[in-house]
């Protein structure tokens, strides 16, 4: 693997990281929480972003005892988030260049 490529890990290794049962990731990936890669022969590759979510979502269900629906709710919140953070740093930008 090339140092500029991501690291992937099979289902095992990333339940095994996450400390989760193979069983929820799945359950996570048929909620949407979560999309690992395929590779051409269909197997499941998570990337440490990946499991930087798996660990997210586990806090919230553990921790605070957030239900999946809510995961849900909450994960689409911080995309929107993140998305008008980013908006708005490029309107900063753009406001330094005029």
């Amino acid at each position: 693997m090339n140092d500029g490529e991501p690291q992937l890990y099979t289902i095992s290794i990333a339940a095994q990281r996450a400390g989760l049962h193979e069983q929820s990731l799945r359950m996570y990936e048929r909620r949407g929480l979560v999309q690992p890669r395929r590779s051409k022969g269909n197997i499941r590759l998570y990337s440490d972003d990946d499991l930087e979510q798996i660990r997210f979502i586990r806090r919230l269900v553990d921790d605070l005892g957030v239900n999946l629906a809510g995961v849900e709710v909450i994960l689409h919140m911080r995309r929107q988030l993140l998305e008008t953070q980013a908006l708005v740093r490029d309107l900063e930008l753009r406001l330094e260049d005029v």
